[in-house]
């Protein structure tokens, strides 16, 4: 471990789950090799049944040396399962994860190393070795070049339009700024989270899609948040726990409007026409 004793910055990770043991199992196994001392593991359990408590309650969690505590919520929503478990966490720094990626073994020192760097950054964002990041298609470059006059690769790290929110391609060697943030694979300042008033409570269902950039633009407003290239982890997309289509498009098309007006402060009009488009 490369902690030291000095090292008062202590790490809560915070993990919403339903329906899905094994892959919540694999999660635990790559968080007690990590490099970097995590000092509990929160999982808030959506679940109806005891599958996720098993996982947590085997005794190897403690032997390696990662407290795994587990939190019920019922009914199941990924925001206050969130809510949950960092009400409940002791860290200073919390490491938000979704319950199907693995991180590497040197991840979590990653993350905590570039965001202790400075006091301004609040966030450290993860990179994931099994996918690209996303980049506009034809017609949204022609949107973005031609209505928002932005040159070409200005939108990477930014959330642009409607919530599109891209990445960095090619992907930089060194840290860069984000105006966004993933839930499933970031680290941030407790006090920052709760100085941006922590997640909002206006999602329609339980999935919550969006919570992410919602959470991202108010921290935005604090402090810088930084994408880590260095740090990595995969992201292997679980079936389990999932709503259906129908829900999943609901729930993305009020909670982009419900963001636009309330986070970024847009007028109905404004808003409406960009979930239009």
């Amino acid at each position: 471990m490369t902690t030291t004793a000095k090292d008062s910055h202590r790490i809560s990770a915070i993990v919403p789950t339903i329906g899905r043991p094994d892959s919540l199992r694999r999660l635990l196994e790559s968080l007690s090799v990590q490099t970097c001392k995590i000092d509990e593991v929160i999982i808030a359990d959506g679940s109806d049944n005891d599958e996720t408590r098993v996982v947590v309650e085997a005794p190897k969690w403690r032997t390696s040396g990662v407290p795994v505590r587990r939190v019920a919520v019922r009914p199941p929503n990924t925001v206050r399962q969130r809510q949950a478990a960092i009400a409940a966490a002791t860290g200073e720094l919390l490491l938000l994860l979704d319950d199907d990626v693995i991180l590497e073994s040197a991840c979590v020192e990653k993350l905590k190393s570039l965001l202790l760097q400075d006091k301004g950054i609040v966030g450290a964002f993860a990179d994931f070795n099994n996918q690209s990041w996303s980049m506009p298609t034809h017609a949204w470059r022609f949107y973005l070049r031609h209505i928002l006059r932005m040159k070409d690769g200005a939108w990477q790290g930014k959330v642009v339009g409607p919530l599109l929110r891209f990445g960095y391609d090619p992907r930089p060697t060194e840290a860069m700024p984000m105006e966004w943030l993933g839930t499933g694979n970031t680290m941030i300042r407790r006090a920052a989270y709760d100085a941006a008033g922590g997640f909002s409570n206006f999602f329609l269902h339980r999935c919550t899609l969006n919570e992410d950039v919602d959470l991202g633009i108010k921290l935005a407003k604090i402090g810088r948040i930084l994408f880590c290239p260095s740090a990595r982890m995969g992201h292997f997309h679980a079936a389990g726990g999932r709503v259906s289509p129908i829900n999943a498009a609901e729930d993305d098309l009020y909670n982009r409007y419900l963001i636009m007006c309330r986070t970024q402060g847009r007028s109905v009009l404004s808003a409406l026409g960009q979930i239009l488009l």
